[in-house]
């Protein structure tokens, strides 16, 4: 409503501006923690899953897509029930002592359940866990530990392509360019595996955006602490979709789809920002319905 008025934004305009990068809030939430959720078929690999704390509640729909992706491709997925924030934030902002704290809590959940890998969702997430054994490196009780984790963690598409999955039979009819996160491709070294899902979807056209490995303005607090900044790298990171004549920009991060999302709404485009794997999972259950 606040939104809608325009109240906020005569009142207070930049309050109004951090206010608009702010996604809304779906009716379908994602069950956090404790839960096990078996596998389509023959089980084949055990997987946790980590949770993340703007992913359950603000795309909690995508969450349920990437927990159908996997256990249609034979996992079986546990959501641990003592996993608690991955720091990642609190390492942005330089606050380590308390990244260290939830990197041990986390270390504690995960590894008290038997699976194959830990899967992240979310770019900047599975970038922070894949490092814990830097964070702990000096702690003669985790240290190992964080190790044992840190290898075991896979990003959503990463893990997928080397499984390897199933690409879809299902067609979907759309054009498709991709925005690289900069946690997952210059942090996680993961820039292949969401371009070989997307082009194994049928139907799908997918075209390169230009400089798609530039950031598009979101990263961590960035679009906050550097709000004026990041608006202006997102101005140029729309006006590279416009040139692909994409009807959806794919991602792989939620500050990213969040920036992006933001984007094309200031900009008025006919432009859907989704994640790979919602475009796989939207496959997959057109699959199941023909």
């Amino acid at each position: 409503m606040v939104r809608k008025s325009g109240l906020l934004k005569r009142v207070a305009p930049d309050l109004a501006d951090m206010e608009s990068s702010m996604p809304e809030i779906p009716s379908t939430t994602f069950k956090a923690s404790g839960q096990v959720i078996p596998a389509k078929g023959e089980k084949t690999n055990r997987v946790a899953i980590l949770s993340g704390c703007v992913m359950p509640l603000v795309h909690g729909p995508q969450m349920n897509a990437v927990v159908r992706v996997l256990t249609r491709n034979g996992a079986e997925v546990v959501v641990p029930k003592n996993q608690v924030c991955c720091g990642a934030m609190n390492s942005h902002i330089g606050d380590l002592s308390t990244a260290r704290d939830l990197a041990r809590k986390n270390i504690d959940g995960f590894l008290a359940e038997d699976v194959d890998a830990i899967i992240v969702a979310s770019a900047g997430c599975g970038s922070r866990m894949k490092e814990y054994h830097e964070l702990l490196q000096d702690d003669s009780e985790y240290a190992e530990k964080a190790l044992e984790l840190s290898s075991k963690v896979k990003d959503i598409h990463e893990y997928l392509v080397e499984l390897p999955y199933e690409p879809p039979d299902a067609s979907l009819d759309c054009r498709v360019t991709y925005q690289d996160s900069c946690h997952l491709s210059n942090a996680q070294r993961v820039t292949a595996p969401p371009r070989i899902i997307l082009n194994s979807i049928p139907g799908v056209e997918f075209v390169e955006l230009p400089n798609a490995s530039i950031c598009c303005g979101g990263g961590g607090t960035y679009m906050i602490t550097e709000r004026n900044l990041s608006l202006r790298i997102l101005k140029t990171k729309m006006e590279a979709v416009a040139e692909t004549g994409a009807n959806i920009v794919a991602t792989a991060n939620p500050g990213c789809l969040m920036q992006l999302q933001m984007g094309v709404g200031e900009n008025n485009m006919p432009v859907e920002v989704r994640y790979v794997t919602d475009l796989l999972d939207e496959a997959y259950r057109k699959e199941e319905k023909e």
